[in-house]
């Protein structure tokens, strides 16, 4: 298996991106996550799996608001998960992790493209994910330029990290020339 270069370079760069939102440390990894105890952010290399793609869906249905990176209103959300951490009372972010765990355990069982939606949908609308989407967006529509600004500095970052692993996905970096 070759080695992964330019890993802690690319965690530096999205760090510094998401720092003045108050994100302590942002590092690739499975998901995108956000971390309440550290203030980190977990961030994914991969895109347009049916998740985001729901995720995209969700946020056009709810907020009627055309995601046009799915990178960067991913990033935002987990930043809202930050920024709307004390919305939240301790009782309905029990009931939410409940929930999370239920659909998680319904997901493993889910046998078709419909049920498997619902239940994306579902964990979407839990209160803690719903409000964090609703600040991603938010924040999205109301600073068109700033997020013009972080995702070119993210697309430079992730656009180094590729490069130097050999990793050009064509479609991935089409992206950039959609949203500009």
């Amino acid at each position: 298996m070759a080695k992964v270069k330019g890993i802690k370079k690319l965690n530096s760069s999205m760090t510094k991106v998401f720092k003045p939102f108050g994100i302590k440390k942002v590092w690739c990894g499975k998901e995108y996550e956000y971390n309440r105890v550290h203030k980190t952010i977990q961030f994914k290399l991969t895109e347009d799996t049916l998740e985001d793609v729901w995720f995209k869906e969700f946020i056009s249905d709810f907020f009627k608001y055309d995601v046009k990176i799915p990178f960067i209103i991913s990033m935002l959300h987990e930043v809202g998960h930050y920024k709307t951490d004390n919305d939240i009372d301790n009782e309905i972010y029990s009931e939410g992790i409940a929930t999370k765990e239920r659909i998680e355990e319904e997901m493993q069982l889910a046998t078709d493209y419909n049920e498997c939606k619902k239940l994306e949908f579902e964990y979407f609308g839990i209160p803690e994910e719903f409000l964090a989407t609703q600040w991603a967006v938010q924040y999205a529509k109301t600073h068109p330029k700033k997020v013009k600004q972080m995702w070119n500095k993210c697309y430079k970052a992730l656009y180094r990290f590729y490069k130097i692993n050999g990793i050009f996905e064509e479609i991935a970096w089409q992206t950039k020339t959609k949203m500009l």
